[in-house]
């Protein structure tokens, strides 16, 4: 706002209306925090009342017509890739954290760098972002994601217009598989997945997806999440 006002004094570059003098002049987020947006990103000037107007707009975008987002949630170990690779198009976009993070190091299969977390997670954002800009041919995006929490699943829902399926195993399910497939860190993945679960009627749980060739799904997690 400092720099704005030395350039421009006190003036209001305008949203949907001419730029105009405002004393109370705000510091707004490109993308508004509301929809997915972080603290520290991006931002423009602009008076409170277009702040507050801009912010109304954008809650109300209208989806990217013909555009379908699935995020597909769930414990590590839980066969996520295996099911999107069984219902996605090869035209599909797919965006996965632990693709995208071992594509962005040298670190190999499986092993992440702390360090490396928050650019991954900023490259896939941004793509998400872009799909809401239209002007592209993809008609279905993938979104691999643990998201335990149901705040970050609604998140998806709400800013992405996303189907958010979670793929349900028993916790010794993923155990063993993580014992017999992945770094020994995984078995704490997968304990720290179901100890920060939070249910939402608002997700598809399919449980036991691949047992037997059937699918059972479910509008609501119930019983233990320990399995």
């Amino acid at each position: 706002m400092r720099a704005h006002v030395e350039q421009h004094g006190w003036t209001c570059p305008g949203w949907e209306r001419d730029p105009h003098p405002a004393e109370n002049l705000t510091a707004d987020h490109l993308v508004p925090v509301a929809l997915g947006g972080r603290q520290g990103g991006g931002l423009r000037v602009l008076c409170r009342p277009c702040n507050s107007a801009r912010g109304s707009s954008m809650a109300n975008e209208t989806r990217v017509p013909g555009l379908e987002v699935v995020l597909v949630a769930g414990p590590p170990c839980a066969g996520k890739n295996r099911y999107i690779s069984e219902h996605a198009d090869p035209e599909d976009l797919v965006l996965d954290l632990d693709a995208l993070s071992e594509a962005m190091s040298l670190a190999g299969t499986y092993e992440f760098i702390p360090a490396h977390l928050p650019i991954v997670t900023e490259a896939r954002d941004a793509a998400l972002e872009r799909l809401l800009l239209g002007g592209h041919q993809v008609r279905r995006c993938w979104v691999i994601s643990t998201a335990p929490e149901r705040k970050r699943r609604a998140h998806f829902r709400s800013r992405y217009g996303a189907r958010s399926v979670v793929l349900w195993w028993p916790e010794e399910t993923c155990l063993l598989r993580a014992m017999g497939e992945r770094p020994p860190q995984w078995q704490q993945y997968v304990r720290n997945w179901f100890d920060r679960y939070e249910p939402d009627p608002e997700d598809e749980v399919l449980r036991n997806w691949q047992a037997a060739g059937e699918r059972t799904t479910s509008g609501s997690h119930t019983g233990s999440h320990r399995g």
